[in-house]
Parts: C-alpha cells; sequence; structure tokens
C-alpha cells in the first residue's frame, strides 16, 4: 500500500472511531420518568406548580406532571414531539438566539448543565413519549 493510500486510509478510521465517542447516543430511548422529569422538578417546577407558582400564573404552564407540559401554555402546546429545534420548550431552556434574555428559563437561574439539554432534547426527538 502506497503511503498516499495508507494516510487517507488512516484518516478514515480516525474519523470513523471520533464519530463513534460523541457524548450523546441518539438511539438510546430517554424516558421522561427516569430522565427528564428529575431534571425539570429538579430546576423548574419550584415556579410551574399550579396553582401559585410564579411561572404557572404567568405562563400557565405547570410541570407537574407529563399531561401538564404536554398541555402547554396559556397560548397553546410548547412541545412538538420530534421536533427539539421547533419546539418552545427547548428553545427556552437552551436560550437559543432570538429567546429574549428575559424569558429564557430557568428563569433568574444558571442554564441547565449541557448534558441535560441533550438529555431533554434526545426526549423530544424520540416522540416526548410518556415512559
Amino acid at each position: 500500500m502506497n503511503s498516499r493510500k495508507l494516510l487517507a486510509f488512516a484518516l478514515v478510521l480516525g474519523l470513523g472511531m471520533l464519530a463513534g465517542c460523541s457524548g450523546e447516543q441518539p438511539n438510546k430511548p430517554v424516558s421522561f420518568q427516569k430522565n427528564v422529569y428529575p431534571i425539570l422538578k429538579a430546576n423548574c417546577a419550584e415556579c410551574h406548580t399550579a396553582p401559585d407558582g410564579e411561572g404557572y400564573t404567568k405562563s400557565g404552564l405547570a410541570l407537574s406532571t407529563y399531561e401538564e407540559l404536554m398541555k402547554g401554555t396559556k397560548m397553546g402546546p410548547i412541545i412538538i414531539p420530534g421536533q427539539s429545534l421547533n419546539s418552545s420548550f427547548n428553545r427556552l431552556i437552551e436560550g437559543r438566539p432570538g429567546v429574549d434574555p428575559s424569558i429564557q428559563m430557568p428563569h433568574g437561574k444558571v442554564k441547565l448543565p449541557a448534558e441535560q439539554l441533550a438529555i431533554i432534547r434526545q426526549w423530544v426527538d424520540q416522540g416526548a413519549k410518556n415512559n
């Protein structure tokens, strides 16, 4: 094998190995009960609990149950199953460009860690199931 072919083979092999080492595992099912709900409970439910939570009174969004999350806000659903890029919920918690910083969630707190955002994104992309 000449040196060019060997170099090309090594590059392809190396890139393949790097792709297999990414932190996200998109094929691994994400559970609402085991993976997503604990994040919401720890970071969001304090304000988004009916009937008196500040986030609930302002937006109508309660996060005590799967059904409440999927119902959304006074304006309607905030999660489009299978579409984290188009879901308002993901835009707000990820603080994407164009989101008013005054409504980025969790409000007045540190942004969720990247690992938790990835879990929620994967769950929505996998259909936002009540599993």
